[in-house]
């Protein structure tokens, strides 16, 4: 028999461990003492390597308790779901430090960033199979495929001058510069996006209005409530402005 400070010693795992293993059930000690000390054995150190072994694949505590008190433990099939989630987790992963290199690519020798519009277009690469299955069931799915068809550079070139421009739009609704400053801001914003997709963004826009209601969760804006009501307003002046030049150029 081992003292749990002898136990703890001999398998390298803390006594907080092996009380805590003790109060989830996973490990009981062989002999409790009338005074409450805890003794264990070699086949409770045989019981703990099976407890680090299935921690070590990834198993929860409770999933790992419950296949030691299993009798009918159907260990392969557990070992396959085990590596299905050990895959998930690894693919999410993956996604989460392309993420990160990501915003450090943005963040990098900005003096200062807009925290709002920095998220937003974090968020936007967190939600991009969310928001392209979003689309797909308005619009072609090829049309969908071709507006987030783009490389890692080409993506990260695009954002950096995107948050150039909403920091310029942002500042001319404070300053309220005139119309024409920021309707040049817009138009560049708009040059962002490759013109044969910008095209048939526009030939879909009437069916994009007419069934879609963007979900904050799912498409997060840069801009407050009052900036987007000015830019509504903005965008307004720019059909009517051209649909004058259409008019008069026939």
């Amino acid at each position: 028999m081992y003292t749990i400070g002898q136990f703890s010693k001999k398998t390298g795992v803390t006594i907080r461990t092996l009380r805590f293993y003790d109060e989830k059930e996973l490990l009981k000690p062989s002999y409790l003492s009338a005074s409450g000390r805890r003794y264990y054995s070699d086949q409770d150190l045989i019981i703990l390597q099976n407890i680090l072994t299935f921690k070590y694949l990834g198993y929860s505590l409770d999933h790992i308790r419950d296949m030691l008190n299993s009798r009918q433990c159907n260990l392969h099939q557990s070992l396959l779901r085990q590596k299905e989630e050990m895959l998930l987790k690894k693919e999410q992963l993956e996604k989460t430090i392309a993420t990160l290199e990501h915003a450090l690519a943005l963040s990098e020798k900005q003096e200062s960033i807009h925290t709002d519009i920095f998220l937003s277009l974090i968020h936007g690469l967190i939600k991009e199979e969310e928001q392209k299955q979003y689309l797909k069931k308005m619009l072609p799915e090829t049309f969908v495929n071709d507006l987030y068809n783009f490389t890692r550079e080409e993506l990260l070139e695009q954002n950096k001058q995107f948050m150039e421009y909403a920091v310029k739009l942002r500042e001319a609704y404070h300053q309220q510069l005139p119309d024409e400053e920021v309707f040049a801001i817009v138009n560049n914003m708009f040059a962002l996006v490759p013109e044969h997709l910008m095209n048939r963004a526009i030939e879909s826009a009437s069916e994009i209005e007419e069934h879609l209601e963007f979900d904050d969760s799912l498409f997060m804006t840069p801009f407050t409530k009052e900036e987007e009501k000015w830019l509504g307003g903005i965008f307004v002046k720019m059909s009517l402005l051209n649909k004058e030049e259409k008019h008069e150029g026939t």
